[in-house]
């Protein structure tokens, strides 16, 4: 009776196409649920987001062949497209508020990686961090809040005290790909807590990187490059998102 009351008073509206929710929905009616463009990329051990980060990790290591990596795998739940209604939900949760939003919907990548042969063994989960500044600004760090509640539904411990963002950096959504890699490049290091942590817990072998959006992975390759200071090849750096710029 609450519920509905509450609803009359204050309607919730679906953060997609904008139609006012039943009072069984939440954040998203059930007809824009069932036409979300799902990546699958959970179920793909190589898909074209792992391809692509992986290349991006390809053009460290021709810099410095004496480094060498496992392939790193790459989700997200859904394609996100300029011309796509679903662009507003990484917008909602960043820009107006929606803790909420992201609680909900990294439930629900995390209930995908759960269920895969390929996600099930991760051990850690450390979402992007954002600049101090920009957070006491927002009020909350939006990769923080997504990877909480993936965490919270593998059942795997999440960290947010192992990386720092050390200098704020321009928004990156008018910088080419070039521009965005020099953007973030240096923009993270790693704590003293990382290296304890690694003495402490050796059997530490599946990270998991969150972050909202995957466009070129300057950031989630900023952050990756900052881990491995700390963490040895053999322990797999993957990166999990909500939105995968890209075609689906």
């Amino acid at each position: 009776m609450l519920a509905a009351a509450w609803n009359i008073l204050l309607p919730s509206v679906c953060i997609v196409c904008g139609r006012k929710l039943l009072l069984n929905e939440r954040h998203i009616c059930l007809n824009c649920r069932m036409d979300m463009p799902l990546t699958y990329f959970w179920n793909m051990p190589v898909n074209p987001m792992s391809d692509r980060f992986n290349e991006v990790i390809q053009k460290d290591l021709d810099s410095a062949p004496e480094k060498r990596e496992i392939y790193a795998r790459a989700a997200a739940l859904f394609f996100y497209k300029r011309e796509s209604q679903y662009r507003k939900i990484p917008y909602f949760i960043k820009y107006q508020g929606g803790i909420r939003a992201a609680e909900h919907f990294g439930r629900m990548l995390g209930k995908r990686l759960a269920a895969s042969n390929i996600w099930n063994d991760c051990n850690l989960i450390i979402p992007v961090p954002l600049h101090w500044t920009r957070k006491w600004k927002r009020g909350y760090n939006q990769a923080e809040i997504i990877a909480g509640s993936i965490a919270a539904t593998m059942n795997i411990p999440i960290r947010t005290d192992l990386l720092t963002r050390r200098r704020r950096t321009i928004t990156q959504t008018k910088l080419d790909i070039e521009g965005k890699a020099k953007n973030v490049a240096g923009a993270f290091e790693v704590t003293e807590t990382a290296a304890e942590l690694m003495k402490e817990r050796p059997d530490i072998r599946r990270i998991v990187l969150i972050d909202d959006v995957f466009t070129t992975g300057s950031t989630l390759m900023a952050c990756f490059t900052a881990l491995r200071t700390v963490f040895p090849p053999d322990v797999r750096i993957s990166v999990a998102t909500l939105g995968f710029v890209g075609e689906g």
